[in-house]
């Protein structure tokens, strides 16, 4: 029952909401309340305080109780479609045994069908949010890869280069020494071991970085 009569506390003044219900008196009262079909026929105000007024009527009778019990609910129906309320109907079609699962779903976690609708989205939504990270994460880290493995041949080349014009050289004054000996091998009578020593000493360098940079270009080494 309405205590005041200019005042619904579930119909705010404000907004549009009492025009969709003025409405659905207009539509869905004359057919049902039969009593009062002049009454409503006569009548042309409009506006908040005519609805209450009509609210008021009803609730005298047990059918226009109903009546406003019904109202209510298609009230927060209406409410719950509306846009204003971030919700948009949305109607599609499902093959039965998805339509079977999808309401078996809903009656084991006690929800409706269309919050385990949404919930499947929001699901959907976090793995490809998930994996789009996932692709971002592994794409630095081959770019971050990618770049080492430069810096590192980069450098291999740099050593490999200083070592070959180390070798060059040490090979420049080999020749000239044989050159000036007159003697395409000059003798020797030194530790011949110390000698292999001293040269495997050498070419160590050398066979390190080859084998380096033959691995970077997946080429067979040369030992």
């Amino acid at each position: 029952m309405i205590k005041d009569r200019n005042e619904l506390k579930w119909l705010s003044r404000s907004g549009d909401e009492w025009r969709w219900v003025q409405q659905y008196i207009s539509r869905h009262a004359e057919a049902r309340m039969r009593g009062n079909t002049e009454r409503f026929a006569r009548r042309k105000v409009e506006g908040y305080d005519q609805v209450v007024l009509d609210i008021a009527d009803f609730e005298q009778t047990t059918e226009g109780l109903k009546f406003v019990t019904r109202l209510k609910n298609a009230l927060r129906q209406h409410r719950y479609r509306s846009a204003s309320n971030g919700r948009k109907p949305c109607t599609f079609s499902l093959p039965n045994a998805t339509r079977t699962s999808l309401s078996r779903q809903a009656k084991q976690n006690r929800v409706t069908e269309t919050a385990v609708i949404q919930t499947l989205i929001d699901d959907a939504e976090w793995a490809t949010r998930k994996h789009t990270e996932r692709e971002r994460t592994l794409k630095s880290t081959l770019t971050l890869e990618r770049k080492r493995s430069e810096l590192a041949l980069e450098s291999a080349n740099t050593q490999l280069e200083q070592t070959m014009k180390h070798l060059e050289r040490t090979t420049e004054q080999l020749v000239m020494w044989e050159l000036a000996m007159e003697s395409e091998q000059p003798p020797f009578n030194g530790d011949q071991e110390k000698v292999r020593q001293e040269v495997e000493k050498r070419l160590k360098k050398v066979k390190k970085m080859n084998a380096i940079i033959a691995l970077s270009h997946d080429l067979p080494n040369g030992d």
